[in-house]
Formats: structure tokens, sequence, C-alpha cells
């Protein structure tokens, strides 16, 4: 718990964060101890607001009837609406005790909580592990491993290994990992700089292939391991499978939510972002920049392009050109599925009279 002026998170952003900050309205007295979202923060809380009508997830945002009641004891807003002149703080945010104009609200909040709400990691490393801003550690005197942890392969420098994680021999993890909770890393599975594995991913074990031999349906070993880069991030429960004769890949600065399933033999680029309950089939080819939806499927064997996009629950059955962005099952281009939804209502509607 903090407790703290908003003057102190001002001069905090604005020296150590380099974030310009213009003061709209000042209240001294107030003390704040707590955060919370925009509708719901009261005179103690910091919140923050992005915008009139889109919200940072890009669905509607609050009405102006919700704007007006929030309390917040310090709220970040964007000075692009400042500078504009077509917003008036003052009616918008009667009730705002504190409001500050930021280039970026959304920055400005997460520099705020890891200042002043703190990281539990960072917080309990009292081992020599040093977290930089980005969150990657780097220690003097060797990785801290929790007592419940097995470790057989090795692991470098500034590593936080949490409970119950397997760090199998023939593994290699490198500087400055975290490994959450009951993380299980396999042989031959060798893991760059700077990489997040939330509680329970498994990295490296056996992928769902068979082939047949003599009438019998035979599983396919899977020995060449896994490939991963820097700074990647892997949500609570997510799966790697390794690759056959040569390794499944994910390059740098890739991150995938929880419960993603990455089959053998994949290979993503850089800069792939993967929500919940998203999976690719075996040998899919994910090249940089591309994007999946929450609960988007893709079939093995096929190539989504540079900076394609698949919407949420769509299912690729062939190879997305780059830079497109496909819906629905099978999935197509999203403005043809459009007009396909739109002609299905139409004539459902006509057929109903």
């Amino acid at each position: 718990m903090f407790s703290v002026r908003a003057t102190n998170i001002v001069d905090y952003l604005q020296n150590t964060c380099q974030i310009e900050c213009s003061v709209l309205r000042e209240s001294l007295e107030v003390t704040l101890t707590g955060f919370a979202a925009l509708t719901q923060a009261q005179e103690n809380d910091v919140s923050f607001w992005v915008g009139r009508v889109e919200s940072v997830t890009h669905a509607n945002g609050p009405s102006n009837d919700d704007l007006k009641k929030t309390a917040a004891g310090l709220l970040f807003v964007p000075s692009a609406a400042v500078q504009s002149g077509e917003v008036s703080f003052a009616e918008i945010f009667p009730n705002a005790k504190n409001i500050v104009a930021v280039v970026e609200p959304y920055h400005a909040m997460v520099k705020f909580l890891e200042r002043f709400e703190g990281n539990g990691f960072v917080d309990n490393m009292e081992t020599g592990v040093h977290f930089d801003r980005d969150g990657v550690g780097y220690g003097e005197t060797g990785p801290w491993i929790h007592p419940t942890a097995v470790v057989e392969g090795f692991v470098d420098e500034g590593c936080f290994v949490g409970p119950g994680c397997v760090v199998m021999r023939g593994a290699s993890i490198g500087r400055g990992c975290r490994l959450e909770s009951n993380v299980t890393i396999y042989p031959n599975v060798i893991v760059g700089e700077g990489c997040i594995f939330q509680a329970g991913v498994v990295v490296g074990s056996r992928g769902f292939g068979f082939y047949e031999h003599e009438g019998e349906r035979r599983m396919v070993p899977h020995f060449a391991g896994v490939r991963i880069g820097n700074r990647s991030s892997f949500g609570a429960n997510t799966v790697v499978a390794a690759g056959f004769i040569s390794p499944t890949t994910i390059g740098d600065n890739c991150h995938l939510d929880s419960m993603v399933q990455i089959a053998h033999n994949c290979v993503l680029g850089n800069n792939i972002y993967m929500a919940s309950q998203t999976a690719l089939g075996g040998t899919t080819i994910l090249e940089d920049g591309v994007q999946f939806a929450g609960g988007a499927k893709a079939a093995g064997h096929l190539t989504v392009g540079k900076n394609a996009i698949v919407t949420a629950k769509a299912g690729v059955t062939k190879s997305v050109p780059a830079g497109k962005t496909v819906a629905g099952f099978p999935a197509i281009d999203i403005e043809i599925w459009r007009r396909q939804m739109v002609e299905l209502r139409m004539m459902a509607k006509k057929k109903l009279k």
C-alpha cells in the first residue's frame, strides 16, 4: 500500500520517466492511496482517460454522465485533447481533484503503478537480482531459484525460477528470464534473454504428431526442441510443443496470452501477438507483426503473412497474404466476410416475412 501526493507522482513521471506533464487542476490536500478504473475511482484513487469515445481496447468508452461522476484524486488525460481546444476538462470532469495532461495516459498510468504500487517479483528480490525498467532482471551473484524448483539444465544469472518450476537437463534459460511458478521447460529448449513465463507454461513437450506403419498409428518423436528469442512472454498455461527434426521457433518480442497452443515445428517471427485460446496447427509460419485475436485458430502447413490480422474466433485454413485482415470460418478477407453477414441477415429477414 502506498500513500503519496499528486505532486510526488508528477515529479517522478517528469524527472525519472521523462514524461511531460501539464497540471490542469491541482488539489494539494488530497492523499492518494489506491487506483481504480475511471468510472469507479474515488478521491484517493489514481485513474486515467484515453479519449472521449474509444477506450484502450477500442470498445465504446464511458458516457459523458459517467465521466462527470468520476471523483478520481488524480486523473491522467490526453494532452492532444487539451491542445486541440475541443475538450473542456472542467465540464467533463467537474469532480476530479487533480487532472494531469500527458501524451499517453495509459503509459503514464503503467509507470505510476510500477513505481508506487510495486511488483511482487521485484519487491521480493533480496538475493542480488535487480530488475530494469522493462522488468528484465540481471543478477550480481546468480539466479534466484525457489527451494521447491528442480533445475537440472542451465539457468543464467538474473533469472527468477519460482516455486514448483522444472528446468530439465539439456534446457538453457537465458539471462534475466522469469519462470513464475509450475513452469516446465523440457530438454533441448533454448530461451534467450528477458523472457517471462507465467504459471503453468510448458515448453518443449512432445507435439501431437502420428504416422502410419504396418497398419498401426505411431507417435512421432519430437527431439528437436524449441528456440525462443529475447523479451518474449507466455501467459498462464500456454504450451509450446517441440519440433520433430527441426525446432519450433519463436522470435523476439512475441507475446502470447493464456492458454495459447503452439504446435510442433511452427515458426513465429518477431513481434507476434496472440490472445487467449488461440492455436496454431503444426508447421504453421507466422511472419513478423502478425496478430491473432481471441479464440482464433490456424490449420497446419500454411503461412500468415507479415502484419496480417486474424480476428476473433476466425479459422484459418489457407495462407493469408501480408497485411490482410481475415475473419470467419473458413477465414476470408474481412470486408467480404462483413458483406456476407449482411446478406445472410437480409435473406433471413425476407424468409421470415
